[in-house]
């Protein structure tokens, strides 16, 4: 199993994801990079690789985040993109909930793991609605350098949240991630699109308190 250095040389990482996707000649070795790079660090490590993503898309230029965009278009076109596990939803709850039914672990491309990650129930472990915002809006930004990425991405979004089977994501977290895609495909930036999913999610959540208070 990968393990991460005590100091990772996040910036050096990024910037070789980058003139990988810049050097290869094709986009199938471009799309061979990213995966060997998601699978190299293994479900447990998944995570950096969004990291290096929300790096790109924060701090690169245009033409480096254009870059990963054109390989991200492949990856989407090919139904390759990389994805981690995480525990299905309901896993840790008593008897196993629907996640029993479904499985223990579902694959969720970035966007979706950043999604489920903030609506998991231990709030310990979920990412902030800031932490959210911020990766999210970035990995959005890298997405939308390709026109062609940002429709094949919302167009794979809203076929993911339109599926109660996969069990990977709670009702709530799908109806969330619908608006979020629904939003940035009707040309929303980032910012407008990942606060729709964070309110979309909270609503749910607002609506079970009410109904517990007036009893």
């Amino acid at each position: 199993m990968a393990v991460l250095l005590s100091e990772p040389q996040w910036a050096a990482a990024a910037q070789a994801l980058v003139d990988g996707c810049v050097d290869l000649p094709s986009d199938e070795e471009r799309v061979a990079l990213l995966a060997a790079v998601a699978q190299g660090l293994g479900d447990e490590l998944y995570p950096a690789f969004i990291r290096l993503l929300w790096l790109i898309g924060r701090h690169g230029d245009h033409a480096a985040k254009a870059a990963v965009a054109r390989a991200l278009v492949h990856a989407l076109r090919t139904g390759r993109l990389p994805s981690g596990r995480r525990s299905a939803w309901g896993a840790d709850m008593p008897g196993g909930g629907e996640a029993a039914a479904w499985g223990r672990t579902r694959q969720l491309d970035p966007l979706e793991y950043l999604c489920a990650w903030h609506a998991q129930t231990d709030p310990v472990c979920a990412l902030s609605a800031e932490q959210f915002h911020v990766a999210a809006r970035a990995l959005m930004d890298l997405i939308a350098c390709s026109p062609e990425a940002r429709l094949l991405y919302c167009e794979k979004l809203l076929a993911d949240s339109g599926d109660p089977i996969g069990g990977a994501l709670s009702r709530a977290t799908r109806e969330a991630l619908r608006a979020l895609a629904h939003a940035w495909s009707q040309g929303a930036d980032s910012f407008d699109a990942s606060a729709r999913f964070l309110c979309t999610l909270q609503r749910p959540r607002a609506d079970a308190l009410s109904a517990l208070a007036e009893r």
